[in-house]
């Protein structure tokens, strides 16, 4: 026997109280109706204890815990518990992905070389076990598809581990929580513009910001003329920059002031 994930909530919620009053519901009916459970009074449906010691052997019939699972299982732990579970109350399957690639130097994993290549996709636990010097933050996925590209960036001879910062997809939380875990310095490859360094600002044990030779960023920034990047950003952004004393950030945040005008991230790829 399956059960769909309400059948299971339902089981299992009735497991708990032993006993009581159930508002009418699509769960009530089916299990009324079916299964002989539970006394339609009204618009309540009553269940004893009777009804719930039936719940608990359906529950253990269909090898389903019944307690509540903590936290969501993935798709193949709930398929092999039971199939109903599949897909729903499950973990999506990007849920603790992080997109990374080795920016230079060798980077491994359990004995095996992170590609330089593209891009691979690594649990946070996976990511955390990679050996590197550095780990560095690039916010957006296309940049750090094409990492390479940026012949400017010197790696300083580190192994260079480059993880992307996330998105819908790939989520930013999971990145912060790594993070966190980890104890190498980081490093950040972000957008030229208020938000960027203020997002770049804001990553733990941050050693070094990433950006093109000053004189390359200003001629490029004034030829891409991205006023918007700047006027639609720094009223959000001005304070916390403004507030943070470190060089890394006061330098950028001072020539951002003077220009106006930002440089979106891919217009750096290729300087």
């Amino acid at each position: 026997m399956s059960f769909t994930s309400r059948d299971i909530a339902f089981l299992q919620d009735l497991v708990a109280k032993g006993s009581g009053q159930k508002g009418a519901s699509l769960a009530s009916e089916h299990f009324h109706h079916h299964f002989g459970m539970g006394q339609n009074v009204g618009r309540q449906f009553v269940f004893t204890q009777a009804d719930a010691d039936r719940a608990l052997q359906m529950l253990t019939n269909a090898g389903v815990s019944p307690e509540p699972v903590g936290s969501p299982l993935r798709r193949a732990q709930a398929g092999m518990n039971n199939p109903s579970l599949e897909k729903s109350g499950t973990l999506a399957p990007h849920h603790d992905s992080i997109a990374v690639k080795a920016a230079h130097g060798p980077c491994e994993c359990n004995g095996q070389l992170v590609s330089a290549m593209g891009y691979q996709v690594l649990t946070s636990d996976q990511t955390l076990e990679i050996r590197a010097d550095v780990i560095l933050v690039v916010e957006n996925l296309e940049s750090l598809r094409f990492l390479e590209r940026n012949q400017w960036i010197d790696y300083q001879a580190q192994a260079v581990l480059a993880i992307f910062r996330g998105d819908g997809i790939f989520r930013a939380d999971m990145v912060a929580r790594l993070l966190d875990a980890s104890r190498a310095p980081v490093w950040a490859y972000f957008d030229f513009d208020p938000a960027g360094l203020g997002m770049a600002a804001k990553l733990p044990r941050l050693q070094r910001l990433l950006l093109p030779p000053e004189d390359v960023l200003v001629s490029a920034a004034r030829k891409a003329n991205q006023v918007h990047l700047y006027a639609d950003q720094v009223n959000q952004w001005e304070k916390s920059l403004a507030s943070d004393h470190r060089s890394m950030i006061q330098m950028p945040w001072s020539v951002l002031r003077k220009l106006r005008v930002g440089l979106a991230q891919e217009l750096m790829d290729s300087l």
